[in-house]
């Protein structure tokens, strides 16, 4: 990993442009990829470094756009083998009705979802294959996943500019930012489980019981 950003300080061209679309595309195939900290990096080479901003912007919008069709076209080809043949695991009830709510929760507010992926950490990847298994329209799962990753990547230029060429801090930022989020994600699911566990519990419950 050092040795990339290493090699991106020194190697502004339109291979390093290539190299920051790539990582960006990563992040939604390979979620563990640490995609958003070269995007980073990038951000702080246009902002102090030399590198061009459109370019960068470009290189991120793109790596973006082409990632998400890409996990989008995973979730088609599961839900293609699953009416086929279901894969193993997801012959348990329990899993298949999970998936099911999850399809028919993408069928109906889906533009929503995509349009807010850059903005939640760790479900980026997974909202384009929910999308891919609802069968959305691909052309709706591009625009509103392409306008997400352009506000994202935006405000992502606009602090890179605030801070200057301190990478350090502005991989604090969004490292801050991502604990609050995952952290709002948390509480929203334990009130959820909460309430369907308090729902499920009422269903059983006999009339008039105490």
């Amino acid at each position: 990993m050092s040795e990339l950003l290493e090699w991106l300080q020194r190697s502004e061209g339109p291979l390093a442009y290539l190299v920051l679309g790539l990582a960006s595309a990563a992040e939604y195939l390979v979620p563990p990829f640490p995609g958003d900290s070269i995007a980073l990096f990038g951000v702080v080479m246009a902002a102090g470094a030399g590198y061009s901003v459109a370019g960068v912007y470009l290189a991120l919008n793109l790596g973006a756009l082409a990632g998400g069709m890409s996990a989008y076209g995973v979730g088609r080809w599961i839900e293609e083998k699953r009416e086929h043949r279901t894969p193993r695991f997801m012959r348990g009830q329990q899993v298949r009705r999970a998936i099911d709510s999850a399809i028919t929760r993408f069928e109906r507010h889906g533009a929503a979802y995509l349009a807010l992926n850059r903005f939640l950490p760790g479900l980026r990847s997974v909202f384009f294959v929910a999308a891919g298994m609802a069968r959305l329209p691909p052309w709706k799962v591009a625009v509103w996943g392409t306008l997400s990753a352009m506000i994202w990547n935006a405000l992502l230029l606009g602090a890179g500019w605030l801070v200057g060429a301190n990478y350090a801090e502005l991989e604090r930022w969004v490292r801050n930012y991502t604990y609050a989020a995952v952290g709002v994600l948390v509480l929203v699911g334990v009130v959820v489980a909460a309430r369907l566990a308090w729902a499920r519990r009422s269903k059983k419950s006999p009339p008039g019981s105490a």
